[in-house]
């Protein structure tokens, strides 16, 4: 009986098993095609006349196709995106706005920067942004932010030399400051978002600036050797709470580095014989730094311990100094801390003056006196412990490397 059954079994399993693997199948129910969408490399938003000014970064999809080889397809005189720049009540309001004047619908998730004009940024639309790009499926939080002295639209519309992706261009610019430079690290909107709802309610934007007030926005112009306008960066925009309150200065972000453990590779310049010249004539890759920071309360305020430990490579001489003696090279070492220390205590007056927690203090009370820190919450008195806080900083330098020379040519002469 069984046997006879048997055949009529296997049929059944196969129609089961056929069913259940159609089950994995996923069908493309909101599939949509290339040519249907506005691939956006960058966005830029403005605060004009009580409204959001949204300017889009568009790939121009005729460059692309020409560039990536074979036959036709358009034209090299094409830029190589489009900007698309629009008002609305809300920045949902203004990107709708973009896809009635467009062919193709805008497409965020290959955004790389997103930049915010300075106006926005002090009446506080920092905060609708993060949650548009939190909130959106297809916006990208690991986007660049960075802050336009002037419009954000103008940054949009400059081209760049060897890159026809200005967004990528940025973040690269970006990425690689942060690497060799670190007077700007730069921040995701992801990240800017973690800063502002820690428990310092504050975060850095780096400046993006226009060198020159002519906007290079004609192909033609990318031609030369040299532009006379180009994209670079500038300030440290300080943010607190939702709105921008002020700005630091190059020097004063590299001190704010310091004291923050942001320097991955930093150049210093200073003067290899102070006593002679205080006129900067060496130059010093920091190559490692590291900064640990040890709250302590004293009485009535909290004293930061902040502890830079940091080895460079002598990479510049303008001075006659045999470098074979360790006294040389430990002036040199004292000098370099010297400057460092000032670098921090410029920058930390600088911060207190605008009276915001960029420097992370507050998550250093938190984590180290907890109990104080709750008084402190919830009093909401951060701002006036803040004012009270003293630096004690500490910063030791070692010389590990002099290049191919003991000697500076001028010792030579």
């Amino acid at each position: 009986m069984s046997k006879q059954n048997f055949p009529g079994n296997k049929f059944i399993c196969c129609l089961l098993y056929l069913f259940v693997l159609s089950t994995l199948l996923t069908g493309c129910w909101d599939d949509r095609e290339l040519t249907e969408l506005g691939i956006t490399s960058g966005s830029g938003y403005d605060w004009e006349d009580n409204q959001w000014v949204a300017t889009y970064q568009v790939i121009n999809p005729s460059v692309g196709s020409s560039s990536s080889g074979g036959g036709g397809g358009g034209s090299s005189s094409s830029p190589p995106f489009l900007t698309f720049t629009l008002k609305g009540k809300t920045i949902m309001d203004a990107i709708e706005k973009t896809n009635m004047t467009s062919s193709r619908e805008m497409f965020f998730s290959h955004s790389r920067i997103t930049v915010l004009g300075e106006s926005l940024a002090r009446k506080g639309g920092i905060t609708q942004l993060i949650d548009l790009f939190l909130r959106k499926q297809d916006a990208r939080e690991t986007v660049y932010v960075f802050i336009a002295q002037g419009k954000a639209s103008d940054i949009m519309k400059q081209l760049m030399q060897l890159t026809k992706n200005q967004g990528v261009g940025v973040q690269l610019m970006i990425e690689q400051e942060s690497k060799l430079v670190s007077f700007f690290p730069g921040i995701r909107l992801f990240e800017l978002a973690m800063a502002l709802s820690s428990e310092s309610k504050s975060a850095i934007i780096p400046e993006i600036r226009l060198t020159e007030k002519e906007v290079m926005n004609e192909l033609t112009e990318t031609g030369r050797t040299d532009l006379p306008s180009r994209l670079a960066l500038g300030k440290l925009a300080i943010i607190k709470g939702e709105h921008m309150v002020g700005w630091l200065s190059d020097k004063e972000a590299l001190g704010l580095s310091f004291l923050t453990n942001q320097i991955q590779r930093a150049t210093l310049s200073f003067a290899s014989q102070p006593k002679v010249s205080k006129k900067p004539d060496a130059s010093l890759i920091l190559q490692e730094s590291h900064t640990t920071i040890h709250p302590i309360w004293a009485k009535d305020h909290y004293i930061m311990d902040v502890s830079v430990k940091g080895t460079g490579v002598l990479t510049e001489m303008g001075s006659a100094m045999d470098l074979n003696k360790r006294a040389a090279i430990s002036q040199m070492e004292q000098t370099v801390e010297s400057d460092i220390l000032g670098l921090m205590e410029n920058s930390w007056q600088a911060v207190k003056k605008l009276n915001t927690d960029v420097t992370g203090f507050a998550v250093k009370v938190h984590r180290s006196h907890r109990k104080h820190w709750k008084q402190i919450e919830k009093d909401k008195s951060w701002d006036t412990v803040f004012q009270k806080i003293e630096i004690r900083p500490h910063v030791e330098i070692k010389i590990v490397r002099v290049g191919l020379s003991s000697k500076s040519f001028k010792s030579i002469e």
